[in-house]
């Protein structure tokens, strides 16, 4: 345990002290959040007015509460990819080698990198959440109350674990930081697109929302705007058809749809909680064929 916590220390450090890193795992964050203040907020908010026929205050809540969930996903991939690349410095500068040969049980060397990616994944998304409780609140929502932060809560944990298992599996066949700095910027942008952060899910064809429903990032997305989005809907959509919501929870991404049928949030996760078995399976029988290599 003390070697893992030794480790995890240093990746830790090395992940701060790193200011490009910290801010290229920002990165897809940041061109979201920019993107929606300069005028895709502004856009959202004049199509729900136009749908609904009256102008209401919640409005705007109700955009940054669907907009700050995805947010929150995308960081915890690209948090836990950004961190992951310490594995692939060590690798490339034969420093995992030399944990690999040395007395320390292999376990614990591959433990502290998923353990310091969970940490720093964890610390930041928690912060972003506590910021984006405010921020709703302040465009005109409502607090969201203790079972629905437990249930927030909850969703991140699983969404990190499921990231962060993922992120090592792709880190371990890399052997070169430069091809990994490509390969973090196409996930980075390609997250986007899955949690529907920079366009909305209705928008892209049936095949490709059968595709990307089915992944884990996208299903915590829209099971954390499930949680943001319920005191909202009732009071924007209190005077419109049910069908109207309905149509706006599937184009939105609220709700997912797998070749026409719409995913319960407890099919979502379970079947995270399936991709992590996965991962970790994968993740363990790679890394026992690399010690054995060794």
């Amino acid at each position: 345990m003390s070697n893992i916590l030794s480790l995890s220390v240093r990746n830790l450090r090395l992940f701060f002290r790193d200011k490009a890193l910290v801010f290229f795992s920002f990165l897809s964050v940041i061109i979201i959040l920019g993107l929606y203040v300069l005028f895709l907020g502004e856009i959202q908010v004049n199509n729900i007015k136009a749908m609904i026929g009256i102008e209401l205050p919640q409005i705007n809540a109700l955009v940054y509460a669907w907009m700050l969930p995805g947010v929150i996903a995308v960081s915890s991939m690209t948090l836990a990819l950004g961190n992951m690349g310490r594995l692939v410095d060590d690798a490339q500068g034969e420093a995992f080698n030399d944990f690999l040969v040395s007395p320390m049980k292999r376990t614990s060397l591959i433990f502290s990198y998923l353990f310091s990616s969970m940490l720093i994944t964890v610390m930041i998304s928690v912060l972003m959440f506590i910021f984006s409780i405010f921020i709703v609140k302040l465009k005109g929502g409502e607090w969201l109350d203790f079972n629905q932060i437990i249930k927030s809560l909850g969703i991140m944990s699983l969404l990190i674990l499921s990231s962060t298992l993922l992120s090592l599996y792709l880190a371990s066949f890399v052997k070169s930081q430069n091809t990994y700095g490509v390969i973090n910027s196409m996930v980075g942008t390609f997250i986007g697109f899955v949690t529907g952060a920079y366009m909305p899910m209705g928008i892209m064809p049936v095949f490709v929302q059968n595709i990307f429903n089915i992944l884990p990032v996208s299903m915590g997305a829209s099971l954390l705007r499930q949680v943001y989005l319920e005191p909202i809907f009732s009071e924007v959509f209190a005077q419109a058809p049910a069908q109207m919501l309905s149509d706006y929870r599937y184009f939105q991404g609220v709700d997912l749809k797998v070749f026409g049928y719409i995913l319960s949030p407890q099919i979502m996760v379970i079947s995270i909680i399936g991709s992590i078995i996965i991962l970790f399976s994968l993740n363990f029988f790679r890394f026992r064929h690399l010690s054995k290599r060794s």
